[in-house]
């Protein structure tokens, strides 16, 4: 009988087999463990393109760090609230002191001090709302073109901020939210609103619209600051104010009316008839495009709290007091002022820095009891900086509760002294005084240089002030700063008058990417594509030929998160993933890279700087950009984008964030067409208004190889099992999925 083919009654071929499958198995992992091994190791970039830090990093020591930690927990579980009642419902200044505070959406300080603090506000007042036309319509602002829009467009209501809402949702503070409509438009406060106020239709249709936007969201009622119109408006302002209280009274909502301090032109009987609550703008007393002089000096702001007893019942006074100040610019004696220069608003970090840079003191005055200072600018010019801080605050809050004042609001987050949530919950305990003495940095970033190439250059520190307190008033009498507060310090590098960078994102993609290359290599242009990791290991091919064409390649992590929501472990496995792909696909090593969502035109705060830490440390060098078309957008066009870029070359103006000499486009994370249709009109469009496209590594005044190194012979064999160790995740996607 014959036997079969693979009939082996001693087993020989299933040991052999067996040899065979486990020496395989042991191959396959010791190769995962290389790989892994090669992902989470900590192996720094050579430094290439800058020098060796020269100052130390005042970085907190750990142990400071958790203390620090400590006692945001410590404040966030205190409470000035003695009742569960939401805090629209409490009788003000009757015992318990409720807190509101006042958020800009065009300041990125603000939303950072907002997220911070949250649980120190129970009433937010967001700047969301204008009316600035007769017709009274609603109007809001477009964070990317700084131009006005309808709110309310028929039925449909248009969102004003992304950020509040979905944050406190998340977070769930206990905050009440009251959008506040005024007739500012970021500059001026527009006079002519009265013709508004006067006309009923228009009053009507205002008073429709804010209900349709109340509706949209969940809001508790209406903050109203009409301010600076032509006083023939003041009977309309009141009529208005009478409509929308029955409005709101009628939904079980509130109205707050915001008021100037004892202007002669306000019915303040009328308007707290009217009003559940009216919020005293403290603050102010000398302003810009006026004489130089305090913000708000002690005698002044006492002055106007006795007034507002005379004239609003106290349960109704919302005592608003200010941490900023106004940079006045003084006319020459003999001269006028440059067109360019004039009076600007500075946050109490802005005021710190400029004493830091101008080496002066700041000074408590004797009489106002206001910090200020003076300086020269590099033009010769002389500036009057006056600024309310967290020292003016407590003096401002503690004379505020000798009238029987506790409700206080906060104008605004993002420009606030930090030390100041140390006392605002509690502004009368008898250690108050103490917890300023420690001054945290402000949420701002201070910038140097010029360009999109960024690096930080020195971390936040703490400053120190040493106070004096009057025993009787128990007022401080003076501060005297030993060290000022430091933020991040980040230096900008790459500006160019006459080189423009183009850079894509987010690739490759195997739809648009090769139609991108196919123009550029067309123009004979090339440019700069930061890569996801996971792409270039799904596409290799188009990776290769990006590189193989001359452009260059950068590191946009593996997966795309947002490295400021992720662990520092999670980042460098990122960003080592991805490193390592481009060494065993090109052979060489990355150094340009751009976080995906961190970096927008260039980093705000101090929370959009702070992801940025680790991939320096590892070597890499952070590429931002500022000319943006928001090409990834809904419904971009062609004309629209190429439109865009050629509207914002240099030359750049300092206060100009939208100029500059990288341009950021995407070639993936959607549909790209109209990208890849404006791409020929804008590099065309570039070279005929003078300007060269080259590579960011010129920008530095390196070479390709600088910013991709060729592996060198020792490493590729690393290389190569890395290639395996891909070749390996790659097969492991497609058995799960």
């Amino acid at each position: 009988m014959a036997q079969p083919v693979f009939y082996d009654p001693q087993r020989a071929r299933w040991k052999r087999l067996r040899r065979l499958i486990d020496v395989s198995a042991i191959l396959v992992s010791a190769l995962i463990i290389f790989f892994v091994f090669t992902a989470l190791r900590d192996e720094t970039l050579p430094e290439l393109l800058f020098p060796p830090q020269k100052r130390a990093l005042k970085a907190l020591k750990e142990s400071e760090k958790e203390k620090a930690r400590d006692r945001q927990k410590k404040l966030a579980a205190r409470s000035h609230r003695k009742s569960k009642l939401a805090a629209s419902q409490v009788t003000l200044n009757q015992g318990e002191g409720i807190r509101a505070a006042f958020y800009v959406p065009w300041d990125a300080a603000s939303f950072s001090s907002l997220r911070a603090f949250a649980h120190q506000v129970d009433i937010l007042y967001p700047d969301w709302l204008h009316v600035l036309t007769s017709d009274g319509r609603l109007q809001g602002v477009d964070d990317q073109t700084n131009k006005y829009f309808d709110v309310v467009q028929g039925s449909s209501v248009l969102p004003v901020d992304d950020r509040v809402m979905p944050f406190l949702k998340t977070e769930d503070p206990g905050m009440e939210v009251f959008p506040m409509v005024n007739n500012s438009d970021g500059m001026n406060w527009i006079e002519d609103i009265a013709d508004f106020l006067n006309d009923p239709d228009a009053r009507a249709l205002f008073r429709r619209q804010t209900g349709q936007f109340l509706s949209s969201g969940h809001y508790r009622g209406l903050l109203v600051d009409f301010e600076a119109f032509r006083a023939n408006g003041q009977p309309g302002y009141l009529a208005l104010l009478k409509e929308l209280s029955g409005d709101l009274h009628a939904r079980n909502m509130k109205l707050y009316v915001a008021v100037p301090p004892h202007n002669d032109e306000y019915d303040y009987p009328a308007i707290a008839a009217a009003a559940d609550g009216v919020v005293l703008m403290n603050y102010d007393e000398h302003f810009p495009g006026a004489a130089s002089g305090p913000v708000a000096s002690q005698d002044w702001f006492e002055s106007n709290l006795k007034f507002a007893r005379t004239v609003i019942p106290k349960e109704k006074i919302i005592c608003a007091i200010a941490n900023y100040g106004y940079d006045w610019a003084l006319k020459p004696t003999n001269g006028t002022l440059p067109a360019d220069v004039h009076d600007t608003p500075a946050s109490a970090q802005d005021a710190w820095l400029a004493a830091r840079d101008s080496e002066q003191d700041v000074n408590f005055d004797d009489e106002a009891m206001n910090p200020h200072f003076s300086y020269l600018d590099e033009r010769g010019l002389r500036h009057d900086i006056w600024f309310l801080d967290a020292v003016t605050a407590l003096n401002h809050m503690r004379s505020a509760q000798a009238l029987g004042i506790q409700t206080f609001a906060l104008w605004r987050l993002g420009s606030e002294d930090r030390s100041l949530w140390r006392i605002w919950d509690q502004p009368g305990d008898s250690g108050a005084t103490d917890k300023l003495r420690d001054v945290p940095p402000g949420a701002d970033v201070d910038m140097e240089g010029q360009g999109e190439i960024l690096r930080i250059e020195d971390k936040p520190a703490h400053g120190f002030r040493d106070l004096t307190i009057d025993e009787n008033s128990k007022l401080i009498t003076d501060e005297v700063f030993q060290t000022l507060p430091e933020p991040y310090r980040v230096g900008r590098y790459g500006y160019s008058p006459n080189k423009i960078a183009l850079t894509f994102d987010d690739g490759p993609d195997p739809q648009w990417t090769p139609r991108i290359l196919d123009v550029l290599k067309q123009k004979h242009a090339n440019a700069t594509f930061f890569l996801i990791g996971i792409q270039a290991d799904k596409f290799s091919g188009i990776a290769k030929r990006i590189y193989n064409e001359g452009n260059t390649i950068g590191n946009h992590t593996f997966t795309h998160p947002d490295i400021s929501n992720i662990s520092d472990v999670h980042v460098k496995v990122e960003l080592n993933l991805t490193e390592r792909l481009f060494a065993s696909l090109l052979g060489v090593r990355a150094t340009l890279m751009r976080p995906p969502y961190a970096i927008d035109e260039e980093p705000d705060t101090a929370d959009q700087v702070r992801p940025l830490e680790i991939p320096q440390e590892m070597g890499y060098i952070t590429v931002g950009n500022r000319i943006d078309p928001n090409d990834w957008s809904d419904k971009p066009t062609a004309e629209r984008i190429s439109s865009y870029v050629l509207s914002h070359l240099p030359p750049c103006k300092q206060e100009n964030l939208r100029c500059g000499n990288i341009v950021l486009l995407h070639d993936g994370g959607g549909n790209r067409s109209e990208t890849v249709r404006a791409l020929p009109m804008i590099i065309d469009g570039i070279r005929a208004r003078g300007y060269e496209i080259a590579p960011v590594y010129e920008l530095l005044g390196k070479t390709r190889a600088d910013v991709m190194a060729p592996l060198p012979a020792s490493e590729l064999w690393a290389a190569r099992l890395d290639r395996l160790g891909f070749w390996i995740f790659d097969a492991g996607i497609v058995v799960i999925t």
